[in-house]
């Protein structure tokens, strides 16, 4: 055990600094159920692969987390599937939409990808270079992906307040959130 301490200790460390963040991250990304799951699984990971972390460490576990996180809705879509056609019916759609209201619908009406990064940024609090490196993209990259998801997000929410009645006095800005603009 000896050789394994500072394993340890650094592992320990990376628990106690960030295991209620990607606890928090999870939640809004699947089921109350799933999120401890996600928890687990991503450290479990990190143990594996103490040695490539960077120092920075929250962003590379989010995204760890991130491909848990898709995995198990994957593999959560495929039961679902496979419990429809043994029993012979159809079921609505699952909830799980990490916001309410007008912005939660506009954020349910885009892809995964725009949805995703915009939750970094806006609710995780990543900075757009931590934001990159848990999506596994240049900065450039996600610059673009950035004003394109924007772009998506004001025209759901223009589309549903044309639906709905007049828009809200502020949407939500993911670059005005704590992390956007860094």
């Amino acid at each position: 055990m000896g050789d394994d301490a500072p394993d340890e200790e650094r592992f320990n460390r990376l628990w106690h600094e960030h295991a209620a963040a990607v606890l928090a991250y999870a939640r809004r990304r699947v089921d109350e159920t799933q999120a401890d799951e996600v928890v687990a699984e991503t450290f479990v990971v990190a143990w594996r692969r103490l040695g490539e972390i960077p120092v920075a460490a929250r962003p590379w576990l989010f995204g760890v987390a991130r491909r848990v996180s898709a995995n198990l809705r994957r593999s959560e879509r495929r039961w679902d599937a496979l419990h429809d056609r043994l029993a012979g019916e159809q079921q609505g759609e699952v909830p799980g939409s990490p916001a309410a209201g007008l912005a939660g619908l506009a954020l349910d009406r885009l892809p995964p990808n725009d949805r995703e990064l915009l939750m970094l940024l806006a609710w995780d609090g990543l900075s757009r270079a931590e934001a990159a490196e848990a999506l596994r993209c240049s900065r450039r990259t996600l610059a673009v992906r950035l004003y394109r998801a924007r772009r998506r997000f004001e025209a759901a929410m223009r589309h549903l307040a044309e639906e709905d009645g007049p828009l809200p006095a502020m949407i939500p800005n993911p670059a005005s959130a704590p992390g956007g603009q860094r």
